[in-house]
Formats: C-alpha cells, structure tokens, sequence
C-alpha cells in the first residue's frame, strides 16, 4: 500500500474531526479548514490509489512479458542462438567491411523508400 494512501486516510479523517468541532463549536473558520484539509486527504489518498494501480499493472506487463518469452523460447528453442550468431556475424562482416556494409544498408533504405512510397 502507498504512503500517499495512509497519509491522504489519516488527513482526510483529522479534516472531518476539525470540521465536526467547527460545527459545534459554530466556528466558520474551523469548519472551512476542516472541509479543506479533508478534500486535501482524500485527493492525497486518490493519488496514492493511482500509484498502486499504477503499480500493479506494471507488475502484471512485466510478469506477462517474462512468460511470453519463456512461450517464445519454447516454441522456438534454437532461435535464441540463432539470432546471436547472425549477429556476431554481421558484426564481424561491419569490422572487415564497413564501406560494404554502409553501401548496402543505404541500398537497402532506397529500396524500402521506393517501395513505400512507389516510383514517381
């Protein structure tokens, strides 16, 4: 539970005793400082709320994206290494060749460009 939660709880109940004395008491003043000290508690209390629900569905993405991983892993045990060494070898293609390597990937976009916005 947020701190905010506790505070906001304990502020918005002390509001609403100073405003009941402010009644009682028929003071103008302490009723409206009670009034705002409670609506201040509640919106500090909504806010800490926020946060926890904030929270928990990060705590949900993180826990659904761990387990489609773990799915994906599965369903495809040698993609893993497979991606590493595609990469290991580009990666080595890059340090033999940059001027190669920055030709075609310039080659690659016009294509791409042409493509996506067709010949004019």
């Amino acid at each position: 539970m947020d701190e905010n939660r506790i505070t906001g709880a304990a502020k918005e109940l002390g509001g609403k005793v100073q405003g009941a004395v402010g009644d009682v008491t028929g003071d103008r003043e302490t009723q409206a400082k009670g009034t705002a000290n409670e609506a201040r508690g509640a919106v500090e209390n909504l806010y800490g709320q926020a946060k926890d629900a904030v929270r928990d569905v990060a705590d949900q993405a993180g826990g659904m994206a761990k387990d489609a991983i773990e799915q994906g892993r599965r369903a495809f045990p040698d993609a893993e290494r497979t991606y590493r060494r595609g990469a290991d070898t580009v990666t080595d293609y890059a340090k033999e060749s940059p001027l190669m390597l920055a030709a075609m990937a310039g080659a690659i976009g016009y294509l791409l460009a042409m493509v996506v916005h067709g010949r004019r």
